[in-house]
């Protein structure tokens, strides 16, 4: 159900990512982050393959470190190499998902302005930054980072 109490369609599509990070379900997304029924269906895909090219990019030395050691794909990769690899699956899809909502709960004000769907809790930019907070913890996780870094000056 979505905020406004409107069914949510869920929609069948996956993105494909770049064979090593695994690929993405709209149908998830829209399921496990309750997104609101009003974005049209190219606006999650584009949400989503948006944050799903930025954490790829922010995560790239990872990737080419774990290639290095011989994994081709984090989703099937030997366990002996990489430990913990369904602990890396699930931290990158939320590093993704949190960017996909946090990008697109800043854009929800230009979706619907009638007034019996306002909703704050959809407005509020602290929501969007909220989101996006999580998915730079969870990127600094995958990069074996805490969740803030201090240098002496």
């Amino acid at each position: 159900m979505s905020f406004s109490g409107n069914p949510t369609k869920f929609a069948e599509r996956q993105i494909e990512n770049d064979g090593f990070w695994p690929n993405f379900s709209l149908a998830q997304f829209q399921e496990a982050y309750r997104l609101p029924g009003e974005y049209l269906v190219e606006t999650l895909v584009d949400g989503l393959t948006t944050a799903m090219i930025e954490v790829n990019q922010d995560l790239a030395r990872l990737k080419a470190r774990w290639q290095a050691v011989g994994v081709s794909s984090v989703e099937s990769a030997d366990p002996m190499v990489l430990p913990e690899r369904t602990f890396h699956v699930a931290t990158y899809k939320r590093a993704v998902y949190c960017r996909a909502k946090a990008n697109l709960l800043t854009q929800f004000a230009t979706i619907t302005r009638r007034e019996s769907a306002e909703n704050t809790g959809k407005e509020l930019p602290e929501r969007g930054e909220t989101f996006l907070e999580f998915s730079q913890q969870a990127v600094r996780s995958l990069q074996g980072r805490g969740r803030i870094t201090a240098v002496l000056l």
